[in-house]
């Protein structure tokens, strides 16, 4: 089976837009590659580059995939504009929210553990009179 005929097979099964699998399928690599790395690698920051570079990847090497038989007989220059722009929009569909992710991860405190919780039932000796 060829991978359009497998990508075509999976769309008819789940029922979902092509567009929307790309989505699942960057966020799918990204959040499995952060599970897998976490006990080889220990820096989060080291961890999700890494990820993120797992999802580029693939996300290119689908995209060959998709446009294989055109590159084999005519090369790069042979693929038509409407092509072009397909891939582009299949490698941002495949790629944006895990750079979304990884941004918000590097340069905002969202995903950081906050303080220590204090217990609720502990008393201050201001209020108890």
């Amino acid at each position: 089976m060829d991978f359009t005929a497998f990508k075509m097979s999976i769309i008819e099964a789940t029922g979902l837009a092509k567009d929307a699998l790309h989505i699942y399928v960057g966020v799918g690599v990204y959040l499995l590659c952060l599970v897998l790395l976490r006990p080889i690698i220990k820096s989060q920051g080291i961890r999700s580059f890494i990820a993120l570079i797992a999802v580029t990847c693939i996300a290119l090497l689908g995209e060959y995939l998709d446009n294989r038989e055109t590159i084999e007989s005519l090369g790069l220059a042979g693929l038509s504009g409407d092509q072009i722009l397909a891939s582009i929009r299949d490698l941002i569909n495949t790629c944006m929210l895990s750079y979304v992710l990884y941004g918000l991860n590097k340069w905002t405190t969202i995903f950081r553990p906050t303080n220590k919780s204090t217990s609720l039932t502990k008393r201050h000796k201001k209020t108890d009179y």
